[in-house]
């Protein structure tokens, strides 16, 4: 009696792994046209054109805008596209130089200034190398020996 109690409370849990008798749903797919009759196209052709019609008539339900509208953005795009005029946004190589020239106070032309510019630039980035500070192996053994008096050979 346990059991079948059981299955019956049981039985509403395990339906999604079962198929359903739903008959009813109708999906958009019966509006997709065939050959004559419903029926497969009978050659290549055929089925290109099928797919072609299928293609133009969904054009045409979601075409949102004329012919005449269409014409009338693409000109007013194009008239915008011939008023907008090219900026030049290239960097010129001396900008740096340039820049830290225009804040001097301009005592010197800007080819010398530039000149110490670059020099203490690289001077600069030099400066900010890594120092060796690796001590060889054998250091205390020569600082040992410094200590003494080198009476060894």
């Amino acid at each position: 009696m346990k059991f079948a109690t059981a299955v019956l409370f049981a039985l509403p849990l395990v339906s999604g792994f079962a198929p359903s008798a739903r008959f009813g749903a109708e999906t958009a797919l019966r509006a997709v046209v065939t050959g004559p009759k419903g029926k497969a196209a009978a050659s290549k052709e055929e089925d290109i054109a099928l797919a072609l019609q299928v293609i133009m008539d969904h054009d045409a339900r979601s075409t949102t805008v004329s012919k005449e509208q269409f014409i009338q953005q693409v000109q007013a795009a194009s008239k915008i596209e011939e008023t907008i005029e090219e900026v030049d946004i290239s960097i010129p190589y001396d900008a740096a130089a340039m820049l830290a020239y225009e804040a001097s106070d301009k005592s010197k032309s800007f080819d010398d200034f530039k000149v110490g510019y670059l020099a203490d630039s690289v001077a600069h980035v030099i400066s900010k190398q890594p120092i060796d500070i690796s001590i060889p192996y054998d250091a205390t053994a020569k600082l040992a020996y410094e200590a003494t008096d080198k009476s060894m050979p």
